[in-house]
C-alpha cells in the first residue's frame, strides 16, 4: 500500500476524538498532511492531536446539521487553508429501536446528524476542492447499508445514504480531480465496541468473518488513508468493505 506525503494538503477528519476517526487522522498525519480534527469532545481531541504530531488543529464542534458541519469547514480553512482530504468519520448512534418506536426528534436527529452535516461538510470542501483541482472525500458508512441490521432503521437508511451520496459526487466532480468513495465498516476493534460487546458477543462476531478476527482501527485507517493518497487516484464512487470479510456471510 503506497501513500504518498504530502506537507501542503489539508485534511479535515470528522469524529477525531477516539476510535477509528482518530486512528485514521493520526494516519493522515504520519503520510504528511496537516489535519484538522473535528469532534465533540476536547479532552480526546486533544489526545488525538497528541499523536497527530505538531500543527495539529482541533475544532470542537457538534454537527448536527448543514450550518454547523459549514462552520466546522470555516474554522479548519483560517487554521490551514483550502482542504484538500475529508474524511467523515463521526458516528453518531441511534436508538436501537424499531422505527414505529421513534419519536419525530430521533428521525430529524438522524436526519442532521447523518445526511445533513455530511452534505453541509460537502458543501463547504468542494468549492476549495476545485480551486485546487485535487479532492478526496471519504465517508465512512456500515455494512448496515446494504445488508441491513435488527432495530438500526435510521442508522442503516443514512449511511446507504451517503453511499449514494459519493456516487453521486463521484460523477459530478471526477472531471475536476476530486474522488468520493465509502468505506464500509462492520465492526472494529474500538472503545466503544469493547464497551458494548461483551465476550460471548466478540466471539459470535469473530466466527462471521472470513479473516475470524475484529479488524484493529489502525488496520482499517490504513485502507482510509490509501484511499486519501495519491496512489488511489483511479479509485472512486465505491464502496469499500472494511470488514473482515464479515460482508461475505449472513452476519445480520
Amino acid at each position: 500500500m503506497t501513500l504518498a506525503g504530502h506537507p501542503g494538503r489539508h485534511a479535515l477528519v470528522t469524529g477525531a476524538s477516539r476510535g477509528l476517526g482518530r486512528a485514521v487522522a493520526v494516519a493522515l498525519a504520519g503520510a504528511g498532511h496537516r489535519v484538522s480534527l473535528v469532534a465533540r469532545g476536547q479532552p480526546g481531541l486533544d489526545a488525538t492531536a497528541a499523536q497527530c504530531g505538531p500543527g495539529a488543529h482541533v475544532i470542537t464542534a457538534d454537527l448536527h446539521d448543514a450550518a454547523s458541519a459549514a462552520a466546522a469547514v470555516d474554522a479548519a480553512v483560517r487554521a490551514h487553508g483550502p482542504v484538500h482530504v475529508l474524511v467523515h468519520a463521526a458516528a453518531p448512534f441511534f436508538p436501537l429501536q424499531r422505527l414505529p418506536q421513534l419519536s419525530d426528534e430521533d428521525v430529524a436527529a438522524a436526519t442532521g446528524q447523518g445526511l445533513e452535516a455530511a452534505a453541509g461538510l460537502c458543501r463547504a470542501v468542494i468549492p476549495l476542492m476545485l480551486g485546487e483541482r485535487f479532492g478526496r472525500i471519504l465517508m465512512v458508512t456500515s455494512l448496515a447499508a446494504s445488508h441491513g441490521a435488527a432495530g438500526s432503521a435510521l442508522y442503516a437508511a443514512t449511511k446507504a445514504a451517503l453511499e449514494g451520496l459519493v456516487r453521486a459526487l463521484a460523477v459530478d466532480h471526477g472531471r475536476h480531480g476530486i474522488t468520493a468513495n465509502a468505506l464500509a465498516v462492520a465492526f472494529c476493534d474500538t472503545e466503544r465496541f469493547r464497551e458494548r460487546t461483551d465476550a460471548a458477543g466478540r466471539r459470535r462476531l469473530e466466527a462471521a468473518t472470513a479473516l475470524r478476527r475484529i479488524p484493529s482501527p489502525q488496520e482499517v485507517a490504513g485502507v482510509a488513508a490509501w484511499l486519501c493518497s495519491d496512489g488511489a487516484g483511479v479509485v472512486t464512487g465505491a464502496v469499500i468493505p472494511a470488514t473482515a470479510g464479515s460482508h461475505l456471510n449472513n452476519l445480520w
